[in-house]
């Protein structure tokens, strides 16, 4: 976690940076010059955008470290939450040559083993403003969210699946 205390005001954004140079967030004043649009709302910037803004921040004698907030993971394991009918503890995994496997707690019907869908990783952000921790719901770990298209901010009904080939991938909206 960056404790970014200190701040830099240009003409084109206010960067909040802690005393090792590294970007906390970025308060955007002049939209497009990084190619975004004024009252988007929630999103996740595109490759172009990333580049821009990377190239900006380095320029004010800054570092950024882009992490990917939303990926793609395959459900491995679901059973029943010891202490509530109405939870789910998933196991999903990113890689499967890795086989590194995350611990989810859900109330999501849709999330049945096999299934390929997004999640939030700690550290993201969902449209609500929500941050998203790693944590314990009733004693369970819970290292992400089961993400909706609701979630981010999209007028859709439904969980966001993928298919194999998506497994491990950035989700971009």
């Amino acid at each position: 976690m960056i404790d970014a205390k200190n701040e830099k005001v240009t003409d084109e954004a206010v960067i909040f940076y802690d005393d090792k140079n590294q970007v906390g967030s970025i308060n955007i004043l002049k939209p497009e010059l990084f190619q975004l649009e004024e009252n988007e709302g929630f999103f996740v910037l595109n490759d172009k955008q990333e580049a821009l803004i990377i190239d900006f921040v380095n320029k004010q004698g800054l570092q950024i470290n882009v992490v990917p907030q939303f990926k793609f993971v395959k459900i491995t394991k679901r059973e029943k939450h010891p202490k509530s009918d109405k939870l789910f503890i998933l196991n999903v995994m990113e890689n499967e040559q890795a086989n590194e496997v995350r611990q989810i707690v859900t109330n999501t019907l849709d999330s049945t083993e096999g299934k390929v869908l997004v999640i939030a990783l700690p550290g993201a952000t969902v449209a609500s403003g929500e941050k998203i921790i790693p944590g314990k719901v009733m004693d369970e770990k819970s290292d992400g969210m089961i993400v909706s298209y609701k979630t981010l901010g999209k007028n859709q009904e439904g969980l966001i699946f993928g298919n194999e080939t998506d497994l491990g991938k950035e989700f971009k909206l």
